[in-house]
């Protein structure tokens, strides 16, 4: 694994799209997470993580997505994830039953349009 992880945000109106692309996981978990913070505090609680260019997620990666996203709505924010994903991201979301506890966008655009969560 190249143990790279890329974490941008921008801000499209109300909400914070924050783009993970390459790696989530052990190595690059640290990187990420500060990364994502700083977006969030920049952007605001309504977050989008778009999750399309996501290659690999193991058990931290999801359990570091999950909590800022948990995160988010304790603060009175929202929090979806949006798609499409890679298959062996999709594959870490169902077997540990997270796709169907949390909703995952088809796209960016899709959860922006619908709203929260």
């Amino acid at each position: 694994m190249a143990e790279t992880v890329i974490v941008t945000g921008r801000a499209e109106g109300a909400r914070a799209v924050i783009t993970v692309a390459g790696e989530l996981y052990l190595p690059t978990m640290q990187q990420a997470e500060r990364d994502i913070r700083a977006a969030r505090k920049e952007l605001g609680e309504h977050l989008v993580f778009d999750l399309a260019a996501l290659d690999f997620i193991d058990s931290t990666g999801l359990n570091t997505l999950v909590k800022l996203y948990l995160a988010a709505e304790a603060r009175g924010g929202s929090a979806a994830f949006a798609g499409p994903l890679a298959e062996q991201v999709a594959r870490a979301f169902e077997i540990s039953n997270l796709g169907h506890r949390l909703r995952i966008h088809p796209s960016v655009d899709h959860a922006l349009r619908t709203g929260r969560g």
